[in-house]
């Protein structure tokens, strides 16, 4: 090779390594930076979990609609991790980040700037918006493809944003994929816990018989009625037999601004028999579900982001 070729190749070599930073730059993406490994996976690959299994299934909440799951065995999964919105079309509505948790599984029910944020976390897998099944350990998670709420039941008429940003006057009608959602079902402790993420309120039965009866369930439903008004709420969680129904999509005031319009989810926890909940984590077992129809455990302002800074 001549002189000025091998010239030329390294100009361009050089060239796309500049082009390629810039846009990995760009992705959000860092795992690459991570100093953690495949260790803790390869480990559950032969032993089916990183510990002895614990009596029940720990639930924390993380503010806004996610929560971390961490099974009988220790396997961790974070659903739905929040971050403002880039475009700054729809406000700002966080003021703390959300923190680089570290997590076996990190999943996203739907490509909305307050559920999609998995850059935010230090995963070793990344499960976005997947249909199927995916089993690890004591795990198991059913993904099953519906479609977003796609007509505002509250105060705020969201519906009417989302048509001007796509420029047509029904979103409900061969939507976009950020107005898709995946409902999650996931088996572990020998429970079944069902993240509803955004979803509609009319789920078709296909899909609510993918689903069965399930022994959580993790319900968007707020004051100002964002995502379910109460009626809805009431009949996703009647739908799916649920024991136990955690609210979530709703204000905590430590996390978000009122900028969001989002509101506690308080006075719909008190039109149901209820636990208020008085630290940012619960361990729940089969035990806990006796005798319980619809039952409602509320975090409220509790949450994992900010507990540090309480104390």
């Amino acid at each position: 090779m001549k002189h000025w070729q091998q010239g030329a190749l390294a100009a361009t070599v050089a060239a796309g390594v500049i082009v390629g930073m810039t846009q990995a730059q760009g992705t959000g993406l860092t795992s690459w930076k991570s100093g953690n490994n495949h260790d803790r996976i390869i480990q559950i690959q032969k032993d089916g979990g990183t510990r002895d299994a614990a009596d029940g299934v720990e639930v924390s909440y993380f503010s806004n609609s996610s929560f971390q799951i961490t099974s009988p065995r220790g396997i961790s999964i974070i659903v739905d991790p929040w971050r403002n919105d880039p475009s700054g079309a729809w406000g700002l509505w966080y003021h703390v980040e959300y923190p680089a948790a570290e997590v076996d599984i990190g999943m996203s029910t739907h490509a909305h700037f307050d559920h999609d944020a998995l850059d935010k976390i230090d995963a070793n897998m990344l499960l976005d918006r997947m249909g199927g099944t995916f089993e690890l350990g004591d795990v198991k998670i059913t993904g099953i493809a519906d479609k977003h709420q796609c007509v505002a039941p509250g105060m705020v008429p969201w519906t009417e944003a989302v048509k001007q940003f796509e420029g047509r006057e029904d979103p409900c009608t061969d939507n976009y994929r950020h107005m898709d959602n995946t409902i999650y079902v996931i088996e572990t402790g020998g429970m079944k816990l069902l993240m509803w993420g955004d979803n509609r309120p009319e789920a078709p039965d296909d899909v609510l018989a993918a689903i069965g009866d399930v022994d959580v369930i993790f319900v968007p439903v707020d004051g100002s009625e964002h995502i379910l008004d109460y009626q809805q709420a009431d009949s996703v969680v009647a739908k799916t037999n649920a024991k136990i129904a955690i609210p979530h999509h709703y204000l905590v005031p430590e996390t978000t601004y009122y900028t969001s319009t989002l509101l506690p989810a308080t006075e719909w926890v008190k039109t149901h028999d209820n636990t208020m909940l008085d630290a940012p984590s619960v361990v729940i077992s089969k035990a806990d579900l006796e005798g319980k129809q619809g039952h409602v455990y509320y975090f409220g302002s509790h949450n994992m982001v900010t507990a540090d800074a309480s104390k």
